[in-house]
């Protein structure tokens, strides 16, 4: 391990799979992250693995992979390691009345969000081992790269020492999903909550303020709406630029574009007005920080959804991009079926 920009950052000699033995694992979900991770885990040579969860489609997936499947209470029952990865609005009710009843003295909770810990929408007893093992990869991509014999990154960290143990549990873990083949490091559930959901907000709504004006704005000047589209998102050039800045860093991947483009994107950057940017970030970081954001979602669960689903239908409605974007696709699809000239 190393101290790297204030984070201690683990490697893939700091886990030792050694520590699982004789551990009784359980993924409590099967979605997205809990099957890619428990696939990695189970192909780093850790066998004992049962999942918990719904009679529904993830149960008949989780027994097509080859694992013994049961409800969570059963899977709690008998594991003395469990991986919590339901969605955080449902965790809390979930852990409260199947998961915790089950627990005992010296039993590890693996979260892989803080929200719960951070916000308090879950208590866990004293005796038991509170860790957090986040991901920072969508699941259908952490296994890709797990299969390619890649890594990815990952927060971790020990909230609760029960133990005394926790730390070489958890970094086995790390170790047997595959994030310590690039590396981990340590950021507490706290500033781990903070940070997800001051990038999703706070970067989330600026880029997507900023695509619903460029298509604005260069259909007013006479843009084609589909050749925006494309150049904007759908031709993977954008993606391509942020998987590049990854690989290279911020400023040194734009040594790949033109000098056009180099000068006009930082001549652009130079002349915005960045205030009005800013106060919007600091509005929202602060929302998050006092916990007044938690609570209007808390609210919003319990009135089932109301203003969320009202939302999510104005949306719809104002969507410009899925019309857009079939008409991209149908040209296509008509360009590849003409026959050639004969």
């Amino acid at each position: 391990m190393s101290e790297s920009a204030g984070l201690r950052a683990f490697g893939e000699n700091d886990g030792d799979l050694s520590h699982l033995d004789g551990r009784s694992i359980a993924f409590i979900g099967y979605g997205n992250q809990g099957r890619a991770q428990a696939l990695n885990l189970r192909d780093s040579g850790v066998t004992n693995i049962a999942i918990g969860t719904l009679k529904d489609a993830s149960w008949t997936e989780a027994e097509a992979d080859g694992f013994p499947v049961s409800t969570a209470i059963e899977a709690a029952t008998k594991a003395d390691v469990l991986f919590l990865l339901t969605p955080d609005e449902e965790l809390p009710a979930l852990f409260r009345e199947e998961i915790a009843p089950q627990l005992r003295a010296n039993d590890m909770l693996v979260f892989a969000s803080g929200y719960n810990l951070a916000y308090e929408g879950i208590t866990v007893a004293a005796d038991i081992d509170v860790t957090l093992l986040a991901p920072r990869m969508i699941g259908r991509q952490l296994r890709l790269l797990y299969e390619r014999g890649e890594g990815f990154y990952s927060y971790v960290s020990v909230e609760q020492d029960a133990s005394g143990n926790a730390w070489p549990i958890l970094l086995a873990l790390a170790k047997g999903i595959g994030t310590l083949r690039l590396g981990a490091f340590e950021l507490s559930a706290k500033d781990e909550t903070l940070l997800d959901l001051f990038h999703e907000q706070g970067f989330g709504s600026l880029l997507g303020s900023t695509i619903y004006m460029m298509l604005e704005v260069g259909v007013q000047a006479g843009i084609p709406a589909e050749a925006l589209v494309m150049d904007l998102y759908l031709s993977g050039e954008a993606a391509e630029t942020m998987r590049t800045m990854a690989e290279l860093g911020f400023v040194d991947q734009a040594r790949l574009h033109s000098l056009t483009s180099q000068y006009g994107g930082m001549m652009r950057t130079m002349g915005m007005d960045r205030e009005p940017m800013r106060k919007h970030l600091e509005s929202i970081i602060e929302d998050l920080k006092s916990g007044a954001f938690a609570k209007r979602w808390g609210a919003e669960r319990e009135s089932g959804y109301e203003s969320f689903r009202q939302t999510q239908k104005l949306a719809g409605g104002a969507n410009p991009f899925s019309p857009i974007e079939e008409r991209i696709r149908a040209s296509i699809r008509e360009a590849q079926a003409r026959k050639g000239p004969e």
